[in-house]
């Protein structure tokens, strides 16, 4: 399917249909429509009209459809479980999804021809509650999108669309479920507020550093804005981003007139300025989100028919991110400074905290770390007699929040390495990643942050002990970096290689040149890679 959709966007680009909302506030919906099975009143859940008015919905498809739309998008924007249970029906996930998709699925089917397949877009929204304002936590978020993307794959979706996205935790759990489920392609797009970020506070660029690793389709923007508020940030996104480009802005601003929200831009205006996306580089799906019409659609896709989109141009700069920036991980100048006061075994301020269950108290350990200058934040939590899994998971739950720099969890454990991972919404870095314990824990230390898309500190301990020669430090760093790079897929950009320097002024004879041994295998290792 990857392949089909990029065939065509090397001659066209690919029209989402508009807003549903908009057309359902136009549609004659009696009150019986509304009604849930035990006869309560449900209106305003637009997905529960998948099963009690199925014409209508099927009408707004086939409009659209009419229109010229490529991507029609199914009613399933909050059909996940935790949204569904505001209305006492969460236990409908599957069945409001699945119906909502098989009806997108008719109209696709009906309207496509050799030159033109239209396709089915699953909607994913993402729901009332953002995990990394603890609202909700990662494992809910994970299960009821995984059976709701089931529900999608079993009703004929060609590909989902994450949308109007608020927080990349969300989007993170979002894209697991999903990629549990199927290998279909994933679009992701985003929502900027008139403050520049997310609701969360993530910019374009640094939403673009956090999803780099992940395998999607596009990222880009919808909802929040109209074209021109959105377009300074496609254009950064251009920049920086190695995915396609969406945009399916709103009809303009929002306004209110005489208690109604109305959408003030009309299908002439609104083409004119998506169309200027064309552009920029990448920019290879456009579309209409809030106030927007079938008109609206006609119009632009009349307008962009014949246009060739641009090639995604955009350079990637192998970074770190938080939720809130983006950090180079080869700063200039040299060197990437790490924090390492937030450690139960190196600060004993910090541990005393923890002992103390005072999780809180223990921001201003990581706060003084970034007035000091900081770049990255290393959170190491394990000491004996703790339960080291519960303090990670509320210890990072409060950085991952409140800390503007990029996080690096330091566990020998598995199990507070993923719960760590489960609550860092940006970009982190994984510490202490070695060979001690053979290569089985490494690969589950791996296949950790290939899932969550985290760099590696590689250091060069072995089943044999720590590598202490220069020689032997050049054979490990080779050994992992092998381990790494070919059996597990990172970018050797991705890697930091930690080669270990032993006391030199202890009066030990073995260690009077650990400093030469070091220095000699760093020089050797940077002149291979």
């Amino acid at each position: 399917m990857t392949n089909k959709i990029k065939e065509i966007i090397k001659h066209r680009p690919l029209i989402i249909d508009g807003a549903m909302g908009t057309q359902l506030q136009v549609a004659t919906i009696d009150d019986a429509f509304w009604k849930g099975e035990d006869g309560a009143d449900l209106e305003g859940c637009n997905e529960l009209l998948n099963v009690t008015a199925p014409d209508i919905i099927r009408q707004v498809y086939k409009n659209y459809a009419q229109a010229g739309a490529d991507l029609i998008t199914a009613n399933t924007f909050g059909s996940m479980p935790w949204v569904l249970d505001e209305y006492d029906i969460g236990n409908r996930a599957y069945e409001l999804t699945l119906e909502g998709i098989k009806l997108a699925r008719e109209i696709c089917d009906e309207f496509s021809t050799p030159d033109k397949q239209r396709f089915v877009l699953g909607s994913i929204g993402p729901g009332t509650k953002l995990p990394s304002l603890g609202h909700i936590t990662y494992d809910e978020i994970y299960e009821g999108y995984k059976v709701i993307a089931q529900a999608m794959v079993d009703g004929g979706v060609d590909i989902f669309l994450l949308e109007t996205c608020q927080d990349p935790l969300q989007i993170k759990a979002a894209l697991h479920a999903i990629q549990d489920v199927s290998d279909l392609p994933i679009m992701v797009s985003v929502t900027i507020e008139m403050s520049g970020t997310m609701l969360i506070g993530t910019d374009a660029s640094t939403i673009a550093t956090i999803l780099e690793p992940f395998n999607i389709l596009s990222l880009g923007f919808n909802c929040g804005t109209g074209p021109q508020q959105v377009a300074k940030h496609v254009k950064t996104l251009s920049e920086v981003s190695p995915f396609l480009i969406s945009v399916h802005s709103n009809a303009g601003l929002p306004q209110n007139r005489g208690g109604y929200t109305y959408y003030p831009m009309g299908p002439d205006e609104f083409t004119k300025l998506q169309k200027n996306f064309l552009e920029v580089d990448g920019v290879s799906f456009l579309g209409g989100c809030c106030g927007t019409t079938p008109q609206h659609i006609k119009t632009l896709s009349d307008a962009v028919c014949n246009i060739k989109p641009k090639f995604p141009t955009g350079v990637v700069v192998p970074s770190l991110a938080s939720l809130f920036n983006a950090v180079p991980l080869k700063q200039e100048p040299a060197p990437l400074l790490i924090g390492e006061r937030s450690n139960a075994t190196g600060s004993k301020a910090f541990r005393e905290l923890i002992k103390a269950n005072d999780y809180e108290g223990t921001l201003s350990v990581a706060q003084s770390q970034v007035r000091a200058g900081a770049h990255v934040i290393d959170v190491s939590v394990g000491f004996a007699g703790r339960d080291e899994t519960k303090d990670m998971d509320e210890v990072m739950a409060l950085y991952s929040q409140k800390i503007a720099l990029p996080l690096m969890p330091d566990s020998t454990q598995i199990k507070a390495l993923e719960t760590a991972l489960k609550k860092i919404g940006g970009r982190p870095i994984i510490n202490s990643v070695n060979l001690e314990d053979g290569e089985e824990k490494f690969d589950e230390v791996c296949a950790l942050a290939k899932k969550f898309g985290a760099s590696l500190v590689c250091l060069v301990i072995d089943e044999v002990g720590m590598a202490k020669t220069a020689a032997r430090k050049v054979e490990v760093a080779e050994r992992i970096f092998d381990l790494a790079v070919n059996r597990h897929g990172f970018r050797p950009c991705d890697l930091v290689f930690d080669m270990l320097v032993f006391t030199v002024g202890s009066g030990d004879d073995e260690y009077r040149t650990a400093a030469i041994e070091t220095i000699e295998a760093i020089r050797e290792f940077q002149k291979r890679h």
